[in-house]
């Protein structure tokens, strides 16, 4: 089941994954309707010279990956990470699971 809600960014670093220091990227926090949700590493690449490349190689995922944030920043109209709190977004739930999001830039 898919849905989508209405709601704001409260989370937004652009780093490591505590656990795993070889994904680096943007992480992200939603929250909407009382509920809230991570995007779950979704905008982060692994950035180990041991990981195993099978589509593409390490240099086009993580060119891909900061041309995604970039993407994202401008759709805020900002320019750092910290100032996409408070944005507004739509976020996609499927089967209770992030699965994507869009900055509303028809209310900015």
């Amino acid at each position: 089941m898919v849905t989508k809600e209405l709601g704001k960014i409260t989370f937004a670093e652009y780093g490591t994954i505590r656990d795993y220091p070889y994904y680096i990227g943007l992480q992200l926090g939603f929250r909407m309707n009382g509920s809230a949700v991570m995007d779950g590493g979704k905008y982060t690449v692994n950035i180990s010279p041991e990981c195993k490349w099978w589509k593409t190689n390490r240099e086009e995922s993580i060119t891909k990956s900061v041309e995604e944030v970039n993407r994202i920043l401008k759709d805020a109209k900002v320019n750092y990470v910290s100032e996409l709190v408070n944005k507004p977004v739509e976020v996609t739930i499927e089967n209770n699971t992030f699965k994507d999001f869009r900055i509303l830039t028809e209310v900015l």
